[in-house]
């Protein structure tokens, strides 16, 4: 609590150091001269200081419904303070909100004019995460060894400080501003950590190597790095035609944590049966998060090429180096790589005529690694490159908006990528060569779109857009989709009063694989009703919102090529969530104030594949490669397989509370106390095995409660 009381103490300083501001609000004398009086000098301070105490109190898991809460019991409070001195040309502004000493938020600029711009931003809050300790791939792979580390029900949480400070300054006599800003973060505290490998479970040895099997687990993983950053440059200003800014940019990443050491190493027989990388059995150093240094240069343009035509355009280039030196030979990881980037944009805008809008842009990113590794398979004399891709993407368009009536536009758009990848044959990475894993990928492909599209408008009651665009792929790697072939598309909104909305969009897309059509509807309500006054002095209102989603997407299960792949088009996927909240304020003779909220929100969401063992097709390499007794009982976890997908993997059922309450009563002489009432709960009702025979198919036990009461009192003036 030092830090705190210690911002107490300054906030008392400030506030006991603006009572020579309030006697600059006094009138002029009578002696002061014709020339004072015609110019007054007008100043002007506000400064609240409210502190205040929090008690908390939570049940249940905590670490979900107090998200983003430190959940400490703390001295904290409100601090503002506003000065403004209209002739001087100078204001300063401080804010502090203070909760806990883990969870604030302080902000102060100081301001010259034009000449001078200084600001402080400092946050600090705390995240908690949830343990999710289940592992649901071994209801298909009995052979997966699962181990956890992790106590149920943890309370994981990440602390993290942003400091970050900007100066700008005007050059006398000439269009030059210089600016220098600066920031600091940090990152600390406990989260939870899986990992996945091919060898055992490192507990029970088998010819003592302690590989036995493949291997899951969860643990304790420990956070603290820092990350700094602090950039300069000049911004060059010439009328309304030019406006030029560069910017140089240093940032460092440094962490002080211990790496994580675990149990690798090949299952089965050496060499292997499965062609798995040939790893000798031991422990091993991996997730690493390397220290690494970057330098990075910017130019931002925005110009006035002619009569109604501008240009936007910037440039970055970014130079990164690993720091890493491996210092144990059983690190999974190398260092000392460096990592290349420069992107640039430019965007070209026409309006010859008030109508017509055209805009021209074209981009490019490139990404260049000199990251690249070797290792064996189960073969130990040959070796595969593997490494960090390099991507040169580059794309640009053309736009043409006219518009027809004040009720109606057309627009039509085309936009051509392409995407080069300098080290393809780094690629595919992946374990197992013969596997269903690897995603090929090609040196080189691209696309091209073309659209057309109608918008007609009112003020306030209906808006709609509809339209069709075509995409066609060349040599499609792993980030274009070779099947988008057509696609129309259309949204609808109404508005028939200002209190309420509903609204349509809608997708249409025809597929080269599949003769089917694929559709996306979104459906979304806002209704708020009007205020209610029953009193002059008391107000009620309240707000319902619905959101709804359907979706249908290919879903594709595969265990080894030898054992069976299954894809089933157009599974469908649906999610929903309603939000109710309701807002009462009531006010009595200028002295009371009851501030009272309440808010429900309920999300739903699902996914639907075919459940039924009747429609799978035969896994010939059941019996002989994954080792069940009979192709019926691999069909059996394959069923339970999909079930788990359909059940813990996608679906939600979280219903949420918020409830507030603020009572406060003001005294004279600009005191104001009171009580602040918090409460918030959160209940998991997902369940993850619907006949809840097993019940470690169920999902952990996350549900929650908390409350907090805030008692503050403090003076504005």
């Amino acid at each position: 609590m030092n830090r705190i009381t210690a911002l107490l103490i300054v906030a008392l300083i400030v506030a006991a150091a603006t009572s020579p501001v309030r006697a600059q609000q006094q009138p002029p004398s009578a002696g002061a001269s014709q020339a004072a009086e015609s110019v007054p000098e007008i100043n002007y301070h506000l400064t609240v200081m409210m502190p205040q105490y929090r008690f908390l109190d939570t049940s249940g898991y905590g670490g979900r419904v107090g998200e983003y809460d430190s959940l400490q019991q703390s001295l904290g409070g409100d601090l503002s303070f506003v000065y403004v001195n209209v002739p001087e040309h100078m204001t300063i502004r401080t804010t502090w909100d203070v909760v806990s000493r883990d969870d604030y938020d302080l902000k102060s600029r100081i301001t010259f004019g034009k000449w001078l711009d200084f600001s402080l931003d400092n946050r600090g809050f705390v995240r908690h995460l949830d343990d999710n300790n289940y592992f649901g791939a071994s209801v298909i792979s009995p052979d997966i060894i699962r181990i956890d580390t992790v106590s149920p029900d943890s309370l994981l949480g990440i602390r993290r400080r942003m400091n970050n400070a900007s100066l700008k300054l005007q050059l006398p006599k000439v269009p030059v501003k210089l600016f220098v800003k600066g920031g600091w973060q940090a990152r600390d505290g406990n989260s939870q950590m899986q990992y996945f490998d091919m060898g055992g479970d490192g507990v029970v040895p088998i010819d003592n190597t302690g590989c036995a099997n493949c291997h899951s687990a969860s643990q304790y993983r420990s956070y603290n790095y820092t990350t700094r950053n602090i950039a300069g440059g000049a911004e060059v200003k010439l009328g309304n035609l030019l406006k030029l800014v560069y910017q140089h940019e240093f940032r460092s990443f440094n962490d002080r944590m211990p790496n994580p050491v675990d149990i690798y190493g090949t299952s089965g027989e050496i060499p292997p049966v499965e062609d798995i990388p040939y790893t000798p059995a031991g422990p091993y150093v991996h997730s690493v998060l390397p220290r690494h240094q970057t330098q990075a240069d910017s130019l931002q343009i925005t110009m006035a090429v002619a009569h109604h035509v501008t240009l936007n355009g910037d440039l970055n280039y970014a130079r990164t180096n690993n720091l890493f030196t491996p210092s144990d030979p059983r690190m999974l990881v190398t260092g000392n790589h460096s990592q290349n980037a420069f992107n640039a944009d430019a965007t070209l805008t026409w309006n010859p005529v008030s109508p017509l809008r055209v805009v021209a842009d074209f981009h490019q990113q490139n990404l260049i690694n000199e990251f690249a590794s070797s290792y064996s398979l189960s073969d130990p004399t040959l070796f595969y490159i593997f490494g960090n891709p390099s991507l040169h993407r580059h794309w640009g368009g053309l736009k043409g908006t006219y518009r027809v009536s004040k009720k109606f536009d057309v627009e039509s758009y085309y936009t051509h990528m392409n995407i080069t990848r300098s080290n393809s044959g780094l690629w595919p990475q992946a374990s197992s060569p013969d596997n269903t894993d690897p995603l090929y990928v090609v040196p080189v492909s691209s696309s091209n779109v073309v659209g057309v599209a109608a918008h007609f408008h009112s003020a306030e009651l209906w808006n709609a857009r509809a339209g069709y665009e075509w995409t066609g792929t060349h040599n499609p790697g792993y980030v274009t989709d070779p099947r988008t072939n057509n696609r129309l598309f259309g949204n609808v909104t109404l508005t028939p009063a200002h209190w309420f909305t509903i609204g349509n969009d809608a997708s249409m897309v025809l597929q080269k694989t599949f003769p089917v059509v694929q559709r996306t509807n979104h459906l979304y309500v806002d209704a708020i009703f009007v205020t209610i006054k029953p009193v002059p002095q008391w107000s009620i209102g309240g707000a319902y919102t619905y959101l709804q989603d359907n979706l249908r997407t290919d879903m594709q299960l595969a265990n080894d090529s030898g054992v069976g792949v299954y894809t089933q088009p157009l599974a469908p996927y649906k999610q929903l969530s309603q939000t109710f909240s309701l807002n009462s304020t009531y006010e009595v003779k200028k002295r009371v104030g009851l501030n009272l909220s309440f808010a429900r929100s309920l999300a739903h969401s699902g996914w639907r594949p075919d459940l039924n063992p009747a429609d799978y097709p035969d896994f010939p390499g059941a019996v002989s490669v994954a080792g069940y007794p009979t192709e019926a009982a691999f069909a059996a976890a394959f069923a339970a397989a999909l079930g788990t997908g359909a059940g813990p993997v996608s679906q939600v059922n979280v219903p949420q509370t918020l409830v507030g309450a603020t009572g406060n009563y003001h005294l004279r002489a600009g005191f104001d106390g009171g009580l602040r009432f918090n409460y918030g709960s959160y209940t998991d009702n997902t369940i993850w095995n619907s006949t809840g025979v097993d019940p470690t198919l169920r999902r952990p036990n996350v549900n929650g409660k908390l409350q907090s009461y805030s008692v503050f009192f403090g003076r504005v003036w």
